[in-house]
Formats: C-alpha cells, sequence, structure tokens
C-alpha cells in the first residue's frame, strides 16, 4: 500500500509532509548537541573560520591578491564548504507514494566569510567591504541558482547562541534546495492573489502606503527601504526591500549596491545601540530566478527578543508584545541621536 522505501535512516534525507507543502530533513547523522537543550555552546579558542585555519575547509571561492594562491590567509572575503554541511549535489529522486515520500539530502551548503577580524561587525565594516560582501551574496546565488534542480535559495545570518550562531566569526550561509520554501511560498502565494485581483505587486503597493502614510518607516533612500511590516511576528521585525520591483536578489544591480550598504548599515547600528547587541537573524528572502513577476525580494532581519511558547504553537498565532509602530519609533530616534553624533 505505502510501497517500498529506500533505508535512509542512518543518513541525511528529505521527508514530504503530508499534511501540507514542506519538505523536512532528516538528519540522524547530526545527532543532538547540547545547544538543543538551551545549554550555552562552547567555542574553541581555535577559530576555524580566522586566517590560518585555511586548510581545515575546501575553498570555493576567495577575495584575495591576484598573485596568492588558493588557502593563502591573505583573504578578505572567502566562501568554503560547510563542514557540518548535510546536503550535497546528487540526484534529487522522489520515491515512495503519495502518503510517504522521500528523498536523498540533495542540494548546496556554503559558508561566506565575511570578513578577517574575528571581532567584525556588519554595521563596523568599511563600506567599500561590506559593498564587495553584497556583491558576493548575489554572485554565490546567482551560481547557485543556475544549477540542477534548485527551486530556493536563501542567504541567512545568524548571530549570537539564541539565534542558532555556530561560530562568532561573522559569516553567512548560504542554502541551495530541490525544493521550495514554506514562507517564500506563502509570500508567492499572498503576492499572486493579490496581482489576480488588483493587477500590480503586493510589495510595490505597500511599499507607496507606508511611504504615503510613514507610521512604520524606519529610513529609506532612492533605493531602498526599511520598514516594520504592519503585522510584525517579533518585536522589532524589520524588512529591507528595493524601492524598484525584483524577483531575485542575484539580479540586483551592482550600482544600488552602496545604498543597500549604507542603510543596512545604519539600523543595524541603530538595533545595536537601541537593543544592545540583541541576537537576531538576517534571512534573503529572493526566488532562485526572476521567474516570476509577482514577487519582490527583499531582507529580513530579526531580532531574538522573545520566545514562542505553548499558545503560539498551539494557535498559529505569533505573539508580538511591542506595536511596530512603537519599534519604530524607537529606532528613529536612535538614528537621529547617531546623525546628530556623527
Amino acid at each position: 500500500m505505502f510501497g517500498k522505501l529506500l533505508n535512509f535512516s542512518s543518513m541525511a534525507h528529505f521527508r514530504k509532509d503530508p499534511f501540507g507543502p514542506a519538505w523536512v530533513i532528516i538528519s540522524p547523522e547530526r545527532g543532538l548537541e547540547a545547544s538543543d537543550f538551551g545549554s550555552v555552546r562552547h567555542h574553541d579558542s581555535t577559530c576555524p573560520l580566522c586566517p590560518g585555519s585555511e586548510a581545515s575547509s575546501r575553498e570555493i571561492r576567495a577575495l584575495r591578491p591576484s598573485a596568492s594562491p588558493t588557502n593563502s590567509p591573505d583573504w578578505r572575503l572567502r566562501v568554503i564548504e560547510n563542514p557540518a554541511a548535510l546536503l550535497y549535489p546528487k540526484n534529487f529522486e522522489q520515491q515512495g507514494v503519495e502518503l510517504f515520500k522521500q528523498a536523498p539530502s540533495s542540494g548546496y551548503q556554503e559558508i561566506i566569510i565575511e570578513h578577517p577580524q574575528h571581532q567584525m561587525l556588519l554595521d563596523n565594516m568599511p563600506l567599500e567591504h561590506l559593498v564587495d560582501l553584497l556583491k558576493l551574496y548575489r554572485d554565490r546565488l546567482e551560481h547557485l541558482s543556475e544549477q540542477p534542480d534548485v527551486k530556493h535559495v536563501q542567504i541567512t545570518r545568524n548571530v549570537g547562541a539564541v539565534a542558532g550562531a555556530v561560530y562568532e566569526h561573522p559569516h553567512a550561509q548560504v542554502l541551495a534546495l530541490p525544493v521550495s520554501n514554506r514562507w517564500v511560498n506563502e509570500e508567492l502565494n499572498a503576492a499572486q492573489s493579490y496581482f489576480d485581483k488588483h493587477g500590480s505587486c503586493l510589495f510595490c503597493d505597500v511599499i507607496q502606503a507606508e511611504i504615503n502614510g510613514r507610521e512604520r518607516i524606519i529610513s529609506y533612500n532612492q533605493s531602498f527601504i526599511a520598514l516594520a511590516p504592519y503585522a510584525s511576528k517579533t518585536p522589532f521585525e524589520t524588512w529591507i526591500l528595493p524601492r524598484q520591483h525584483g524577483g531575485a536578489f542575484s539580479l540586483q544591480a551592482s550600482n544600488t549596491l552602496p545604498l543597500l550598504a549604507e542603510l543596512l548599515q545604519a539600523l543595524l547600528r541603530a538595533m545595536n545601540a537601541a537593543l544592545d547587541y540583541p541576537p537576531y537573524n538576517m534571512i534573503f528572502h529572493s526566488l532562485p530566478v526572476n521567474d516570476n513577476k509577482n514577487y519582490h525580494w527583499h531582507i529580513e532581519i530579526l531580532p531574538r527578543l522573545t520566545k514562542q511558547a505553548g499558545f503560539d504553537w498551539g494557535s498559529g498565532f505569533y505573539i508580538n508584545p511591542t506595536a511596530p509602530e512603537d519599534a519604530v519609533r524607537f529606532l528613529r530616534a536612535t538614528l537621529a541621536l547617531q546623525e546628530v553624533g556623527a
């Protein structure tokens, strides 16, 4: 009745949730870690991402002097294969039947080491370095989007152990999967429904309405806008969106990236000053290719100031104790103080 499945019980693999559109990665080989139970994550005194540790990882790409060989320690930015990767390039072949589907753990996992200095913060990087980093983000997403079977690409920054950071060194994780992402799909479906009804982009219309109302805008420039979503899921949740429509960050024009870098740095400085350097997740929501005219790529920044409890999980509602309008006023005031201090 259920069909015969290959035995993946001892290795990472995908399983399709029969109750919804999501796929889950089952990873027996990873096991449970101390951090899974809320313990403080231990960090080794020798950082595997710092210069001098290049031999411990497989380098994919790096920005360094042209005459320097691979794995030399004079890099400015470095892309490596994730040493804890669960996914590797292979054919994504679904097995089983409708109720119980599974597939090998196919995909790509990379780490972008963002600066040689261990204590460097994104908001303190020299602006030119941050622009180069954003270009590298974009180029990795573009490259992985072109690989066979890839349906989802993602850049994620986890800052602080509470936010899931494995390393203290500034880094981002790159993920490319043969299955779609449930959160991006929700946004895509909402955007498609809105377009079918109104004939315009949901994201673009929200941006224009927020500019008109100005109640939830934190800051903006000629190319990008930072705002608190009307129905923010967590305190101080912030989105950065391009003001010109586009479905994929991989197609963003290079001449706009300095403006993105400036806005991102100002926003993170304000958050760190206002919230005393909170742990946070920063996630790029983007399509692998710009094949849906109704989607609008954006960056979501989620400070981890609260925890989800039984009510949240049971009801399906997010409980946010801070109204986005209050968060915006707080961040605007902090930005204004920083500008005066500058």
